[in-house]
């Protein structure tokens, strides 16, 4: 889709309670997308938390985004003039409602990946003429009973949110015009719930940069080879089970992107690598923008995606980090799950292991380190695959979704 072409005349608004700019995942993937859209030529209001001072420009050109006529960013002040903090969630969605309420007046389309604000939204009274439309990146109830094991805390779930949560995805399944799931396993699970949808939902997965002009790369030389992970180092990442796998394929550096020094997740990967006597190979450069990410995915000779198996991560994770190494034309060694093999095909563009099994984890690594056309041969079909997977691919299925929603 060219720049212009397809959404001529369509206003989206997509509030997001998020900083700008976030570096996690979850603020990439919302910037990509709303970026994608105005691209497509859709008029796009991202509403964000104003959090940096920095000029939106300067900003955008973090995410390696050029500012466009048709993409607008609104910032909300979420605190008060004097600086104290007067609960941030609770003003944000106060005035995300009133701002997406008076879109969807105006025949506006607001577009949506925080539950609770399309769930206010979709319970106001005279809506408008516009709708909503709402993307699921897992099922919170699930979720938020499994959040004790999938990130390590000692968390026990109250019976009461856990019910106020499905309630909430329960009416939003029902009532939004249109419904966005970022894998298969997240729409059946909602259908499986809730009862079928009639019309107005799709399976979209997450994005990645695919540039026009591009060729393949051909594999890295560096040596050491380098296994790369990027992404949060919660224990549901499998990164512990990473650092093992790295332990037993000596000729390899581990560089891990991502966390937050200090933090208990950092914490603990730390100790694992010390335990395993990697600290002499592995770098550790914590949270990264995504221009270095970029640098480390065309440096790397590997990138694992060792996610364990969950409730919650056997079928509802579209991991942004996985559709980058396949833009950047890298080999992959990924978790053998369902979510996984939405997109990934074992001995065709990845290997795929069992979650979990450190083992099988090196055994894979080890083969595509020593084995140069079994790297090449999955590379590039990771890398032709790539642009099925593209923001702007992602535009042209939300177009057709909001075409049919309208």
């Amino acid at each position: 889709m060219r720049p212009g072409e397809g959404l001529s005349g369509l206003e989206v608004l997509v509030p997001a309670d998020v900083r700008f700019p976030l570096e996690r995942a979850s603020g990439i993937q919302i910037v990509k997308t709303a970026a994608a859209l105005a691209r497509a030529g859709a008029t796009t209001t991202l509403l964000v938390r104003a959090s940096d001072p920095r000029p939106t420009d300067d900003i955008l050109a973090l995410y390696g985004l050029a500012a466009q006529p048709s993409l607008r960013v609104r910032r909300l002040r979420v605190f008060h003039r004097q600086g104290a903090r007067a609960l941030p969630r609770a003003l944000f969605l106060s005035r995300a409602v009133a701002a997406a309420g008076a879109a969807l007046r105006r025949g506006q389309v607001v577009f949506t990946r925080d539950l609770q604000l399309a769930d206010l939204l979709l319970r106001l009274p005279g809506l408008g003429r516009g709708p909503v439309v709402y993307e699921a990146h897992a099922v919170e109830a699930l979720m938020y009973r499994e959040r004790g094991a999938l990130y390590g805390t000692n968390e026990v779930p109250r019976p009461r949110k856990a019910a106020r949560l499905a309630g909430r995805e329960r009416r939003v399944w029902r009532r939004a015009g249109g419904f966005v799931a970022t894998t298969a396993g997240i729409r059946d699970a909602f259908a499986a719930a809730h009862g079928p949808r009639a019309a107005g939902t799709r399976v979209i997965p997450n994005g990645c940069d695919v540039p026009a002009d591009r060729r393949f790369p051909g594999l890295s030389m560096e040596t050491p080879p380098r296994v790369l992970y990027a992404g949060q180092l919660y224990p549901w990442k499998g990164v512990d089970v990473l650092v093992e796998a790295v332990a037993a394929v000596p000729q390899a550096r581990l560089v891990i992107l991502g966390g937050i020094l200090g933090e208990a997740d950092t914490t603990r990967v730390r100790e694992v690598i010390r335990a395993r006597g990697l600290a002499e190979r592995t770098e550790m450069p914590g949270t990264v923008p995504p221009f270095r990410v970029a640098e480390e995915l065309r440096r790397a000779a590997v990138v694992a995606v060792p996610f364990l198996e969950t409730a919650m991560t056997e079928r509802h994770t579209s991991p942004l980090k996985a559709f980058e190494a396949m833009a950047a034309g890298r080999p992959i060694v990924a978790s053998d799950l369902p979510s996984s093999r939405e997109f990934l095909r074992h001995g065709e563009n990845a290997l795929l292991v069992r979650p979990g099994s450190a083992a099988e984890l090196a055994g894979a690594l080890r083969r595509i380190l020593e084995e140069a056309d079994l790297a090449r041969r999955l590379a590039e079909q990771a890398w032709a695959d790539a642009p099925a997977y593209s923001w702007d691919a992602r535009a042209r299925a939300l177009k057709e979704l909001i075409e049919e929603v309208r």
